[in-house]
């Protein structure tokens, strides 16, 4: 199932921040589209609890409450660390957290077979365990009120094994997965999930890979990606943002393994060369 908000009316700010807020939680905030999604949720009304290993984390939420006027906690913290939701807890004590978005993510660009043991460890820990962490501490006070969403930022390598990118595509796969399950667990308690798979967005992850856009893949703003997927996110389940990633996932298995492998290799020659 996908869900696209075309032709749908969403939430004005107000609703939004009723049926959400007051507190936001968002991993990975200090820049691209962790950053993207802290402003929309403060242009929305809510006061976000910024997550990041980045120091620079006081900083941008200062400059980001200066400029929007809602309140924000910046907590340092590597979520790898065993444990950071227990610090997250306590730094949120008193808070009522009603959208927790788990958006940090790491990535390897190149073959599997020449990821160190480091390299995975690193990825399923922060894509895969810090996520359903996020899940397990957020939504049961959600259910308890009856209302309340989780996001995760997922990818558009997250619908076929993707070449290039293979365990970054199972661990997106993962948390495609996570939230689609925990939604039907909870859906009549109040709570929405979502798990948006991301087109190739403008981002200084991104650029910092010097993707090859020259056959034709554009990068896309992350807040225009993190609004429509915000406006989407009382739908539940998988959201894909454009035909691209419509057809790839109504493609045969077969197929959309080829097309995805083809073009994220093509996307980073330099990274990836077959042997």
């Amino acid at each position: 199932m996908s869900n696209q908000s075309e032709g749908q009316s969403s939430p004005g700010p107000t609703d939004f921040a009723q049926r959400y807020g007051p507190w936001a939680v968002v991993t990975g905030a200090a820049a691209g589209v962790g950053l993207a999604f802290t402003e929309e949720l403060m242009g929305r009304g809510l006061d976000v609890v910024m997550v990041d290993v980045s120091p620079e984390i006081e900083a941008v939420g200062a400059e980001l409450t200066d400029r929007l006027g809602r309140s924000h906690l910046a907590v340092e913290i590597d979520v790898t660390s065993p444990t950071w939701i227990e610090l997250l807890r306590q730094a949120c004590a008193g808070l009522s957290v009603g959208l927790a978005v788990a958006n940090a993510g790491v990535s390897f660009v190149g073959r599997y077979l020449d990821m160190t043991e480091a390299e995975r460890a690193r990825l399923v820990a922060v894509n895969c365990t810090a996520t359903a962490e996020l899940a397990s501490w957020a939504i049961p006070p959600m259910v308890e009120r009856g209302r309340g969403g989780f996001v995760v930022m997922s990818s558009g390598s997250a619908l076929a094994g993707t070449a290039g990118v293979a365990l970054y595509s199972a661990t997106k796969a993962f948390g495609v997965n996570l939230a689609e399950a925990i939604g039907w667990e909870v859906k009549d308690h109040g709570v929405d999930t979502l798990a948006v798979c991301g087109p190739a967005m403008s981002t200084p992850a991104m650029r910092g890979q010097a993707p090859n856009t020259e056959f034709g893949v554009e990068m896309v703003e992350p807040s225009t990606v993190v609004g429509r997927a915000l406006d989407a996110l009382g739908e539940g389940g998988r959201w894909l943002p454009d035909e691209g990633m419509e057809f790839i996932a109504g493609a045969s298995r077969a197929d959309a393994v080829e097309l995805m492998s083809q073009s994220t290799t093509a996307m980073f020659p330099h990274h990836y060369r077959s042997e």
